[in-house]
């Protein structure tokens, strides 16, 4: 066995990557990477006895050159009796419709394809310089520890069993093996960022040190290391400290802002998104002081009461946005200024804010000595059912403020001590 392919192969036993009667499916373009993959996999075929399945994608986005490219990866299929799968979209303009980068939009394609097949792991081709490119464009843009881990050997079905190959070590096994590939011609164009970090950044680098590609690796792969202890640590306090109203703040505020982060990101999981580090700072403030931020779109969050939670703000169907007035009590009786609503400004407890109702909700309503359900007081209102979720609610952190039309809550009513009052309008968004 060759010091190359020796080199795949204890990549694949490290990080457990292959299991016995696995169906793969491979991403394939045709380049020196991916076919050297494919080639690897065809070697240990029956080793594991796998059944691949080959991917290709057409991106519409190199014209003749990229429809080559798959006519090469499709003969070469042929010739070796592979299962091979195509998906042609058309990049640019479909991204350009979603709103989203062509690369990202790309990407996103190319896996859900991947998916589909109904494989059970996805082999793609990312060698060392790929994640030493991305380790250095995340560094250039800004990164945390986890961004120094480069492109993980694996990820859930995701394996990449070239991941500590570089592309000189890629190019010279096969040009010596006779495993044949194409060019991609844009890879030569500095234009686009990574090819700038590939062509002129790496080799600038890899004049200090040859073997900077190494000493990147060993870089990653203790920033991966050291994240994963952490990362681990933040879990167990993550869970001791939940319950059905958040995570405890007074368990967890003494925790390093390392830590924090990581709690935060645990909060933001089970909606799918992740904050940039200047988002995560302002999140981590949340542990010291009341009040909400806004992540994407409605979602939220919220410090209050004890505790920090996520949550969207504007369950019902109807979108409503708040404007708010501050205005001194000697000027509220002649007012001319149009209002929904409005109280004693210094009772507030954090920012206001628009949401729907929610399961357990109460209202103190003023002048009633008593504290209600919404569920009661829309019952005792004859409030059809149908329109309750669309009701806006003013909130702050510690519940509701006001229903418009409907009542105030008493802790924020106007007394004789009343300096100043906040006035909100409803405004209706089509």
């Amino acid at each position: 066995m060759s010091e190359i392919i020796t080199k795949i192969q204890n990549t694949v036993d490290k990080y457990d990557m292959l299991t016995y009667g696995d169906t793969v499916a491979v991403g394939v373009s045709g380049g020196a990477d991916s076919m050297l993959l494919l080639n690897y996999l065809l070697s240990v075929r029956d080793k594991y006895k796998l059944k691949l399945i080959v991917c290709n994608v057409e991106h519409g986005i190199r014209g003749e050159e990229s429809l080559r490219d798959s006519e090469f990866v499709k003969a070469f299929c042929k010739d070796n009796d592979l299962d091979f799968r195509f998906l042609e979209i058309n990049a640019p303009k479909e991204a350009q419709e979603q709103k989203m980068g062509v690369e990202e939009y790309s990407r996103e394609k190319r896996y859900e394809f991947f998916s589909s097949v109904g494989a059970d792991k996805i082999a793609v081709a990312h060698s060392l310089s790929d994640s030493v490119e991305t380790m250095l464009f995340r560094v250039a843009r800004g990164t945390s520890i986890k961004g120094l881990g480069g492109i993980p050997a694996v990820r859930d079905k995701i394996i990449r069993p070239l991941i500590e190959l570089n592309k000189d070590e890629i190019r010279a096994y096969c040009d010596t093996n006779g495993i044949k590939y194409v060019t991609d011609s844009t890879n030569a164009d500095n234009a686009y960022s990574r090819n700038r970090l590939r062509n002129v950044v790496i080799p600038e680098l890899q004049k200090l040190n040859p073997s900077f590609e190494k000493a990147a690796l060993r870089l990653m792969q203790s920033s991966a290391e050291d994240e994963l202890f952490i990362q681990s640590y933040a879990k167990k306090l993550y869970n001791s400290a939940s319950s059905d109203k958040g995570v405890s703040i007074s368990d967890l505020k003494s925790c390093d802002t390392a830590v924090l982060k990581r709690i935060v990101l645990l909060i933001l999981e089970p909606y799918g998104v992740t904050i940039d580090e200047l988002h995560l700072s302002e999140a981590v403030n949340l542990f010291n002081n009341s009040g909400r931020l806004q992540i994407k779109g409605d979602l939220f969050l919220i410090s209050g009461g004890g505790y920090l939670r996520a949550a969207r703000l504007d369950g019902g169907t109807s979108a409503h946005t708040l404007s708010t007035r501050i205005i001194d009590i000697k000027d509220f009786k002649s007012l001319t200024f149009d209002y929904d609503a409005f109280c004693d400004c210094d009772k507030l407890c954090g920012a206001a804010y628009i949401r729907y109702r929610q399961e357990g909700d109460t209202v103190s309503p003023i002048g009633r000595n008593c504290t209600k359900t919404l569920k009661k007081l829309f019952n005792e209102l004859k409030i059809p059912s149908e329109t309750r979720d669309n009701i806006p609610l003013i909130c702050d952190d510690k519940g509701i403020i006001a229903i418009p039309d409907i009542t105030v809550d008493e802790r924020v009513k106007l007394t004789d001590n009343t300096k100043s009052v906040i006035l909100f309008r409803i405004n209706t968004e089509d």
